[in-house]
């Protein structure tokens, strides 16, 4: 290769992309990260990197790709390169690829990849644009947008330009139950297939965290080029926005039974209106009727569908029904519910099988599931002949499918007696405290070791970055969290960037100094009578971040009244989708965002509009959370401080993120206040503010504070 393209020389001052382009911003942390990732790709390993608010590290991971294929370096198929959010998949598709294609004169062959779910099905669209009046009257119109859409060669929903009613999508979005495989009349159009088809010839394919995981979960240890994968054979992984990767893998390779997914399937099979209703099952027993020849076949048929199919799913929606409530009495979590907050959870470490109140229930579950399956597999087996009926064949195949999952799961669920496995129940309620439901999880306890020996010994490479996976500059943490540290020599390179932005001229830290203990009764009155204070004083342009839904619509609540009459308008999460919140905020005057868990990130505001950050609290993890406290139980137990090994380094790397909303560009100027007065009088505060990457730091009385805040903003 020549020199000329080596990412030290190429993004350099004077290098390849300066010439090209005038505006073309010298970043030497860009520079020094894409040279450790151009090490990756040619000669395999591992690293770990963070990088900054404003590194460019989209830029530093891409252009070594680039440079790889170049060299004809593409044996080892795709590049894969997941992140967390829709954004950056956007950025890098849209921006950062077309920007690299022009520069290089290189056409790279990249693609992004979404789940199933997200791509219209065209045997579907076709179907409703002949049976018009079957659709309810306010799904009409928009279906006429999207087969508009669909006909000019949009096949993603994310690619339309609006949000697509659930009920809608569900009835046009392709999906494994409906799929006709090699029999559907529109395979060559199939808009999944053909994303499929450019993944599979792609040299960089772009995916969310949720589904490289998925697809991981389905994959045999060793084996990555089985057919029927989600992804495509790879050798190499780059991880971005990594941080997210723990949650993200525990949910996928773990086991869940859902309470609402369950009846989702038995409304979608039932849909009991009037005496057959319109839900697959009765209306399956209405086209047999006049399409099945065979008359001894058809009485056969819709037998078993009245006497056996239809009362038989009617029971088992029943018995689930009843025995998620009596789960969550058994093991005391629906006393404990609360309906101010939006879920609860409930661990449990014994064998739930031998709980006397629930075996009687269990078996009787176990029973019908066995005998509906059954029922349901000599039906499928009798259709399987009827040509006409190849849709409901393969539907009723995949439901057959999924009870079947739910009884070998289930004593596996049950049973949270396993000390490498974390059990527990959920209760989430919708807003409002209505329609609530449970869930039934099992997790593995020591997911880096899963991650070790199911991915990263895999591969021959992967590349982990994040602005926020240090504390106070140690990797030790998330190495622990993902396996790297088992790592034979000479393991996992670490790497740390710092931002370019200027945080001590254009970030002001504050926090109180006669501000009362978070969980001092008086700490409440406290801030909620300062709060509208400090908001005023940055005119609003105010995110303020929580830790619980409690003290969200508490503090909400307080304030409401004070700042509405002053003219200054309230957002809170919850009240309507995120995006619109977001949107709402960016483009009110004297606007005020309150969030909780997901706005900690991924609100990416530059400029004014945003100038004032609130952190309630430090954001430390409730110690009765399942997951946390089986790990905080098994660091006791092997002699560690689970404080300094979990509790502190997971908080630090979420105060992180939320400190990371103000500064987005170099211009950005603002506040952050911490209204915890833990950061200045616990020895680990410091360990919080050594890990953020500046700013000027003052303490002061909390009368003093919309003073100081006035005059920085100023």
């Amino acid at each position: 290769m020549n020199q000329e393209f080596a990412p030290h020389q190429a993004l350099g001052k004077n290098g390849l992309f300066a010439t090209q382009w005038p505006a073309f911003e010298y970043r030497p942390a860009q520079q020094e990260m894409s040279a450790l990732v151009w090490t990756i790709c040619r000669e395999g390993g591992y690293a770990l990197i963070e990088a900054g608010t404003g590194t460019g590290k989209s830029l530093a991971y891409l252009y070594p790709v680039y440079l790889a294929f170049q060299e004809n370096n593409n044996d080892k198929g795709p590049v894969i390169v997941s992140t967390h959010t829709i954004n950056l998949q956007q950025q890098l598709i849209e921006k950062e690829i077309p920007f690299l294609n022009k520069t290089l004169n290189l056409p790279l062959q990249a693609t992004v990849l979404l789940g199933r779910s997200n791509y219209l099905c065209w045997r579907k669209l076709q179907y409703f644009q002949h049976n018009h009046d079957v659709l309810p009257d306010g799904l009409k119109s928009q279906f006429e947008r999207v087969y508009r859409a669909a006909t000019n060669g949009i096949g993603c929903v994310e690619q339309l330009g609006y949000a697509l009613s659930s009920a809608l999508k569900e009835k046009i979005t392709s999906e494994s139950a409906t799929c006709l495989r090699k029999h559907c009349p529109f395979q060559e159009q199939c808009f999944w297939l053909m994303a499929r088809k450019k993944a599979f010839s792609a040299q960089l394919v772009i995916v969310n965290h949720h589904l490289f995981f998925t697809d991981l979960a389905l994959r045999q240890p060793g084996d990555f080029s089985a057919d029927g994968l989600v992804l495509p054979p790879y050798r190499l992984v780059i991880f971005d926005e990594a941080h997210h990767l723990p949650e993200v893998a525990a949910e996928h390779l773990g086991a869940r039974l859902d309470q609402k997914e369950v009846n989702h399937f038995c409304h979608r099979l039932l849909h009991r209106e009037g005496k057959w209703g319109y839900g697959w099952l009765p209306s399956l027993r209405q086209r047999l009727t006049g399409n099945v020849r065979d008359l001894a076949l058809l009485q056969r048929l819709i037998g078993v569908l009245e006497h056996d199919l239809i009362p038989g799913l009617l029971n088992l929606q029943n018995y689930f029904n009843a025995f998620f409530p009596t789960l969550g009495q058994v093991i005391g979590l629906t006393s404990a519910f609360s309906p101010e907050e939006e879920e609860n959870k409930k661990r449990f470490t014994a064998n739930l099988l031998l709980e006397p109140a629930l075996q009687n229930q269990v078996y009787r579950l176990q029973e019908e599931l066995d005998k509906w399956t059954g029922q349901l597999s000599r039906f499928v087996d009798e259709l399987a002949e009827e040509e006409n009926f190849r849709e409901d064949f393969y539907f009723l195949a995949e439901t057959g499918q999924f009870f079947t999952q739910i009884a070998t799961l289930l004593p596996m669920l049950l049973d949270g007696s396993d000390e490498c496995y974390v059990s527990w129940l959920n209760l989430r309620a919708d807003r409002g405290g209505e329609n609530n439901h449970f869930s039934l999880n099992r997790v593995p306890l020591n997911l880096g070791n899963l991650l070790y020996h199911q991915l990263f010994s895999q591969v021959e490479g992967a590349v982990l970055t994040s602005a926020t996976l240090t504390v106070e500059g140690d990797f030790g943490y998330i190495k622990e969290q993902l396996g790297l540290d088992l790592l034979p020599k000479p393991g996992c390179q670490e790497a740390a960037y710092d931002s370019p932005f200027d945080y001590e001229n254009n970030v002001l830290v504050l926090t109180g100094e006669d501000i009362p203990g978070p969980d001092q009764p008086e700490y409440l009155p406290t801030i909620t009578g300062l709060l509208p204070a400090l908001i005023q004083a940055a005119g609003g342009r105010s995110l303020l971040l929580f830790t619980n839904r409690r003290q969200m619509d508490a503090v909400y609540t307080r304030i409401m009244p004070v700042l509405t009459g002053a003219g200054y308008h309230l957002f809170r999460q919850g009240e309507e989708p995120r995006h619109r919140l977001l949107k709402k905020f960016q483009t009110t005057d004297q606007a005020v965002l309150m969030g909780m868990d997901s706005f900690w990130e991924g609100v990416d505001i530059p400029g004014p509009q945003l100038s004032n950050v609130v952190i309630m609290r430090l954001p430390f993890r409730v110690p009765t959370e399942p997951l946390f406290q089986a790990k905080w139980e098994a660091l006791t137990k092997a002699g560690k401080d689970p404080f300094l090994h979990l509790s502190l380094p997971e908080a630090v790397i979420k105060f992180k993120q939320g400190f990371g909303r103000l500064i987005r560009t170099k211009s950005d100027r603002g506040v952050v206040v911490i209204l915890d007065q833990r950061i200045m009088t616990k020895w680990y505060g410091q360990v919080f503010l050594g890990s953020i990457p500046g700013g000027k730091i003052v303490t002061a009385p909390r009368s003093e504070l919309p003073l100081l805040i006035e005059k920085w903003l100023s």
